[in-house]
């Protein structure tokens, strides 16, 4: 069986050898980019391990979502969802909760792309109803997420997004202390909230909301320094060496006995929090906006990632296109009309063969 010979095509008059060349390389590279081939590039990739505060706070009605009011669970929900989708490919991101003094981690970080859907649902579904404490330990809760990271040797960032409320109330003398190195694991405190203070909804099981929390429901003072006893063993207060404690601290802590019933966005004690700990700070706006501040920062590692070449393909038919056309005589679209009519020539040139003499 003769097998059919398949000419590619030679335009006309007003076309150099050089021209017919650019012509063709135009065509292969369009034909390349149709592929959509990737190619792996070492390129910096970032890790977020993302930490959201589930306390009963969570429940204030501060945050504005597409210009609705809404509560500050049902916002982080969606400016996660918003986040992860404005990353770029090769981005990986994690998902935990806190409660209480301790960070549940629900998933170690994965690629944004490829599993976009199931960071997208487990967003969805974080919310304060899971809560297992009704305490809101915001230090501790911020120490313990970082321990995950340190051990397990990865070079994660942290995204701890809370109101910044500690409940009970700490004292400026007696704060926890942070045990492990400073600056060996990176990451951002995200706040949530509106400064001003607003009332903390009480829901029944069912989630239906009965009232608001009063002022003696709530722990109002530091119970430290009435005799309470340490959360977990062997921990040790920051300043409970120190006989005399800084006024500027104090004020950051924005402890407010008689109104921590009361919810408000503790911007002042997240930010001593994030310079002691050597993280970055912003507050919560939009999903875009978190995703440039994140992936804005150093990467946290190196690593071979699929990169599609579609895009530098076209770019490099375009150019042979201009050059090719460049002061010839030959339109557009006359070469267009021509690559087009190939298949039919070649068709009516091998049937003229088969045709007996």
């Amino acid at each position: 069986m003769r097998i059919p010979r398949l000419h590619l095509p030679r335009l006309g008059r007003g076309f150099t050898p050089t021209r017919r060349a650019m012509l063709n390389t135009a065509g292969v590279l369009m034909a390349l980019a149709a592929v959509q081939p990737e190619i792996p590039v070492l390129q910096p990739v970032h890790s977020f391990l993302m930490v959201v505060d589930i306390s009963r706070s969570m429940y204030v009605r501060d945050m504005r979502v597409d210009g609705e009011l809404t509560s500050r669970a049902a916002a982080i929900q969606r400016r996660i969802a918003e986040t992860v989708r404005a990353l770029p490919c090769g981005t990986e991101v994690g998902l935990g909760v806190f409660a209480g003094y301790q960070t549940m981690v629900m998933f170690q970080p994965v690629e944004v792309c490829e599993y976009y859907n199931e960071l997208e649902k487990s967003a969805s579904g974080i919310s304060p109803d899971t809560i297992w404490a009704t305490d809101s330990e915001i230090a501790k809760g911020i120490y313990n997420a970082i321990g995950f990271i340190d051990g397990s040797s990865s070079s994660t960032q942290l995204v701890f997004l809370t109101d910044g409320q500690e409940a009970p109330p700490v004292s400026a003398r007696y704060r926890p202390q942070f045990r492990g190195t400073v600056g060996a694991v990176k990451g951002w405190l995200v706040g949530v909230g509106e400064p001003t203070l607003s009332p903390i909804p009480k829901l029944d099981e069912r989630g239906r909301q009965i009232g608001v929390w009063q002022a003696q429901e709530v722990a109002q003072s530091d119970p430290y320094t009435s005799g309470r006893s340490t959360t977990g063993g062997g921990e040790k207060m920051a300043d409970a060496d120190a006989g005399k404690v800084s006024s500027d601290v104090t004020l950051r802590l924005q402890a407010q006995p008689g109104r921590e019933h009361l919810s408000q966005l503790r911007e002042s004690y997240l930010k001593l929090l994030a310079e002691e700990l050597e993280f970055g700070y912003t507050r919560l706006g939009t999903g875009s906006g978190l995703a440039d501040q994140l992936i804005g920062g150093p990467a946290s590692t190196w690593r071979w990632v699929k990169t599609p070449i579609s895009p530098a393909l076209g770019v490099l038919a375009l150019i042979c296109l201009i050059m090719a056309y460049w002061r010839s005589n030959l339109s557009p679209l006359d070469w267009t009309r021509y690559w087009l009519g190939w298949p039919l020539r070649q068709w009516r040139q091998q049937r003229a063969r088969r045709r007996p003499v």
